[in-house]
Parts: structure tokens; sequence; C-alpha cells
């Protein structure tokens, strides 16, 4: 996001590389950078255009690697925002150390990938309705939520009844279908009559139910470390099944054995799962 390192990187002047960007805007008929005060950012064009240009330059240098008869150390792998900061994150340490010439390429993204072209490895999570991933898929794990609020906020001798969540007001990342089956499963009526606050995503609800300010439908798998510690605890005994995460890989043989390593590595994590260990279910 900066004209003076690009023209820094390609050593020629910051004038020419507007120049060019002018040059290219024009003939797209469209702008792919604002200018900003000392600085731009990608228009929503630019934004596709620079993804999808990515792609096909990493393509590119794959296939030069491969002619050369080096085998690629480059994996990359998308994975949804929430999975990726909850849980693979805090973990990719682990990866790194025990494998520190393969060179990771992480995209927290919604947006669907081609495997192959855009990514090596995928994990994409699926509702109960949907259908099964097509290609190389496997179901690695399934996610199952509770009620959650902040830490000291209840009795420890009333924890467990599924009413208590009626005190409190809902949190949502999505249109209400996720509470409404934790109601269903729960028997508990009630659900019209809550209060709500809504959210686009799941880690704002969870930032809300840490700051008291209602309470969570939430997977251990993404709050182990705050139930340890206590700042979050369930409220209720009802658990309900939100859907699976599913494995993707590429076929192609570049790859191969970056993404056997990462797979492996993988199930090794969820193996030792600390504190939502039931939360994972392999093949």
């Amino acid at each position: 996001m900066s004209f003076t390192e690009a023209a820094r990187e390609l050593h020629v002047s910051q004038a020419a590389i507007s120049r060019h960007v002018r040059a290219l805007e024009r003939d797209l008929g469209r702008p792919l950078f604002r200018r900003m005060h000392r600085q731009v950012e990608l228009t929503p064009p630019g934004k596709r255009l620079a993804g999808e240009l990515g792609a096909g330059f990493a393509q590119i240098q794959r296939a030069v690697e491969a002619v050369r008869g080096g085998a690629t150390r480059r994996l990359r792998v998308t994975v949804e925002p929430a999975f990726a900061a909850r849980w693979l994150v805090p973990r990719l340490g682990r990866f790194s150390a025990a494998n520190p010439d393969i060179e990771l390429e992480l995209e927290a993204s919604d947006e669907l990938r081609v495997l192959g072209r855009d990514a090596d490895i995928a994990i994409r999570f699926t509702s109960l309705t949907a259908r099964r991933p097509r290609g190389r898929a496997r179901k690695f794990s399934c996610l199952d939520g509770f009620p959650v609020i902040a830490g000291g906020r209840t009795r420890p001798g009333r924890r467990r009844s599924d009413d208590d969540v009626l005190g409190y007001r809902l949190l949502h990342d999505d249109d209400g279908t996720a509470w409404r089956s934790w109601f269903a499963a729960a028997g508990l009526a009630g659900y019209e009559q809550a209060k709500h606050l809504h959210f686009n995503d799941s880690s704002l609800v969870l930032t809300a139910a840490l700051r008291g300010q209602g309470v969570a439908l939430s997977p251990p798998l993404y709050i182990a470390s705050e139930l340890k510690s206590g700042r979050l605890v369930r409220l209720g005994h009802t658990l309900v099944t939100f859907g699976d995460y599913w494995l993707l890989e590429a076929a192609d043989r570049a790859s191969a054995k970056v993404r056997t390593a990462f797979v492996r590595w993988l199930d090794g994590e969820t193996v030792n799962l600390p504190g939502a260990a039931n939360q994972i279910h392999l093949p």
C-alpha cells in the first residue's frame, strides 16, 4: 500500500509507478486505488485484481520451480477467519518450529478458493444441512457449542441451568439460527421475548461476552483458554451442534509433501487439544 515502497523494490522512481498505475486505471476504466494523505488503499476492483493476479503469479512461480527440479516448500492455506484466529494461529509456532523449511501462506477468508490454483489446503465449515464438499475432503472437526458468559457474573450453583440464559442479552453472529437451534434443543421458550445484540463476526461476539454484554453461544474449540482461566463460564447444560469443519486438499504433486507435513501436524494438534479434545473427531 505504498507507491514509494513499490518504487524502491522495483528500482524505479515513484513518479514512474504513479504513471503506470494511472495508465492501468485508464485502460481498465475504473480506479484501483484511493489516494489519501501519504497512503493509498485498494478499491474493491483493485482488491479483486490484486487477488487474482497474485494467485496467477504464485502459480507461475510454482511452475518454474517444478521445471527447475526443486520441489516447492511453500504451502498456501485458506481458513475461515474465526477458526484461524481462535484455534489455528495460536498453534502455528509449533508447525514452523517443526518445519522450518516450509514457508506458510495463511489466508483468513470466508471466500471459497480454487484448490490447486489459489490454495493448497482449505479448512471450511459446512452446516448440518449442507452438502459434503467434493474432491479430496474429509471431516476434520465436529463443531458444537453451548452458552457462555463472563466469569464472575453468576453464582457457581446456578451455572448449569438452561433457564438462566433468559436473564441475559443474546449475542449473535448470524441471523439467529444458532440460538433458535439451541432453544429448540433445550426445550426452552422465550427466544422471541429475549433481548438481542447482533454482530457480523464471531470474534466480536466473544469480545462482547467477555465484557459482560450478554451471553454467547460458542464452541469450546474457540474458547478453551478462556474457559480454563475462568474468564468465560458455561451457562446451562444443553449442547447444540452447528455443523462440521472439513479439510480439503489440492490434488497436484508439486505441493504433496508440504501438504502431508501440514496435515500430519494438524492431526497431532487435534489429538493433544487441551480442554476441548472431544470437539475434534478425526476419521
